[in-house]
Order: structure tokens, then C-alpha cells, then sequence
């Protein structure tokens, strides 16, 4: 299978090679024999968004105009009603994938929106008492068959979302299994999408909410969830792995940054019955985590001096909004920001423009 490579990728590389070519370092066969292991991903073009908005619209309509004369319809003819436009869609899909490839995907779209109103309109229909979130759950099993039997990235992407609701919607109801079921899922389901990093992105985006409702599950207090997902964030950024490092490393270090501004506050550490006062923890631990942050700052990691700016501010705040003048409290924050500005700036300079979240 070819390796897909954005329009600027594929192009760069092609002129690099024809480059060499030209000084006489390959040949012309070596130039075709090395492309033929990548193509030129189409992209969104205007015509996949026009089309694929427009089945989105048909789709919304066609559910609307169901569900307002729902309860008009009998029952065999409500569940004829959903096989037909389901498989009208999905036939029609396949009928032009060859000719009509972008039309084909937005109907394939349309198919998943479908199938999903068809749950719980057909939920309505037979008033069988079930949560909303199992319905959520089947729309996700539906479409992850979908995403991995037509390889459709974008359903696969859409599957983590619903898994995503799915999962935040049941944090009082025993869905462990079935959860770490997905998780395991769509980590192994990357592989058909050549491991693209907006899916590893979403991958682990489940993950986290999946580690989110586990450790509330098993009723942790607040502390013991910020620190596990601090040391989670940290394991991401830093344990070396093939699976698009640099997505671990940018959610990591946003995961570790959002745990510790929670870590900084002195409420969370007095949950542990061996802290007395927890001003003194959170105010010892906000000056490690800045200056942690502030050695990424260093490394060129945008993202650490964006949650520096965001502990600094939040003491700044806490600490000094009753008592100063107010007018004097915005001006010295103003001057804080353009500060941070200004060595952002700076940094994009020396780091000739590039930012990135950790040395190679």
C-alpha cells in the first residue's frame, strides 16, 4: 500500500528527487522506483465539502421529517422506513464509488447519521428502557465496522467521538469492559489508516476519558486522579515509541500542564489526611512545575509557556485581585502578557521559526 503524503509532502519530496536526478547523484529510475511508494493525498476539496455537507443536510432533514411525523407511522412501516434509507444510502454509495468517489463517501456519511437516528428512533418505537449511552455505543460499533470495512478514516475518526460521549455519559454506570473494548479497538484499527496521526490523536483522546472515568469508577479522590494523570502526561512526552511520537509528546505535555495548574491548588492536596495546610504543597509545587515548564520553554515547547503563562497568571490573580488597585492589578497583568509575547517571539527567531514540543 502507498504511503499518503499531504500535496506540499509529496511535492517537496518529488522536487528533492528530481534535484538529485538533475546533479547526476540517481537516476530516473531510482526517482520513479522511489515514488512508487508514496501518492498525493487529494486532500478536502471543495467539492468532497460541498458534497458532504449537503448529504449531511439531506441526512438532517430526512431524520427531522421522521421524527416529527413519528409518531403518525406505524410500526412495521417505521422499521421498513429505516432499513430502506439506510440501505438506499449504502447502495447508492457503492453504485458510485468508481464514478462518483467523493459523492460515494458523502453518502457513505450519510449512512452513519442514518444508522444512528435509526437506534434510537427504533428505541422510540418499541419503548425499550435503555440509557441514551448504550445507544451511543451500538452508533459506535456500527461505525467502526463501517470505518475499518470500507477504510474510511474520517468514520473511524467520527466512531471516537461517539465513544468519547459514550464514555462521559456513563460515569455512573459499570461500562469498563465494554470501553476498554474500543480502546483496544481503535488502537488496533489504526494500523488499516497507516497509523495517521489525527487518529492516534483521537486514539488517545479516548484513552485519557476512558482513564478519566476508571479511576472515578474506582472513587479516587481528586488528588489521586491529578497525580496519575500528571505522571501519565509525563510517560507520554517522554517514553520513546514509533506510534507518532509527537502526538504522545503534544498531548502529553497538554495533559501534564492541565493536572498540574489542578495540583496547584491547595483545596486538592488537603484531601490527603496527612496535610495539614496544603497552601504551603500547591505553592512549592506551583514553583517546580513553572520552572519544569520554563525547561521546555528553552527546548522551544510553545505549549510549556502557554500553561507557564497560565500558573503565573493564576497566582497573580488569586493572590493579589483584592489588593491591588484595579486599574494597576490589568496593567501589570497586561505587561506580564506582552512579556511572554515577547519572548515567544524571540523564541520563534532563534528557533528560525519552527516550534516544536521536544528535542530530537
Amino acid at each position: 500500500m502507498k504511503k499518503k503524503l499531504s500535496k506540499s509532502t509529496y511535492r517537496f519530496l518529488f522536487n528533492e528527487l528530481k534535484g538529485h536526478k538533475e546533479k547526476g547523484i540517481i537516476t530516473q529510475q531510482q526517482v520513479d522506483d522511489m515514488m512508487t511508494y508514496y501518492e498525493e493525498d487529494a486532500g478536502l476539496s471543495f467539492i468532497k465539502v460541498l458534497v458532504t455537507i449537503g448529504s449531511i443536510l439531506i441526512g438532517l432533514g430526512i431524520i427531522s421529517f421522521i421524527a416529527s411525523n413519528w409518531q403518525e407511522i406505524g410500526k412495521f412501516a417505521k422499521v421498513l422506513i429505516i432499513i430502506f434509507a439506510l440501505g438506499a444510502s449504502l447502495l447508492s454509495s457503492y453504485k458510485l464509488e468508481k464514478v462518483y468517489p467523493k459523492t460515494s463517501k458523502a453518502l457513505l456519511y450519510l449512512s452513519t447519521l442514518i444508522y444512528g437516528a435509526g437506534i434510537f428512533l427504533m428505541e422510540q418505537t418499541f419503548n425499550y428502557s435503555t440509557e441514551v449511552t448504550l445507544g451511543f455505543s451500538l452508533w459506535v460499533l456500527g461505525t467502526v465496522v463501517a470505518s475499518l470495512l470500507f477504510k474510511e478514516k474520517y468514520i473511524f475518526i467520527f466512531s471516537h467521538i461517539l465513544s468519547i460521549i459514550f464514555i462521559s455519559g456513563s460515569f455512573n454506570e459499570n461500562i469498563v469492559v465494554i470501553s476498554l473494548f474500543y480502546v483496544i479497538v481503535f488502537y488496533i484499527g489504526n494500523k488499516y489508516f497507516n497509523h495517521s496521526k489525527l487518529v492516534t490523536f483521537f486514539n488517545n483522546l479516548v484513552a485519557l476519558d476512558f482513564c478519566l472515568y476508571f479511576l472515578n469508577h474506582l472513587n479516587l479522590d481528586g488528588i489521586y486522579i491529578a497525580i496519575i494523570f500528571f505522571i501519565l502526561g509525563n510517560l507520554m512526552y517522554y517514553v520513546n515509541h514509533k506510534l507518532n511520537p509527537e502526538v504522545f509528546n503534544l498531548q502529553g505535555i497538554i495533559v501534564t500542564g492541565i493536572s498540574g495548574i489542578f495540583l496547584t491548588y491547595k483545596d486538592i492536596w488537603q484531601q490527603l489526611s496527612f496535610i495539614k495546610n496544603g497552601n504551603y504543597v500547591a505553592i512549592g509545587f506551583g514553583i517546580i512545575i513553572v520552572l519544569y515548564f520554563l525547561s521546555l520553554v528553552r527546548k522551544g515547547s510553545l505549549i510549556a509557556l502557554i500553561f507557564t503563562c497560565i500558573i503565573i497568571l493564576r497566582y497573580y490573580f488569586d493572590t493579589l485581585y483584592d489588593f491591588m488597585p484595579k486599574s494597576l492589578f490589568f496593567i501589570i497583568g497586561g505587561f506580564i502578557l506582552l512579556g511572554f509575547g515577547y519572548y515567544f517571539e524571540r523564541l520563534r527567531k532563534n528557533e528560525g521559526g519552527i516550534i516544536h514540543e521536544k528535542d530530537s
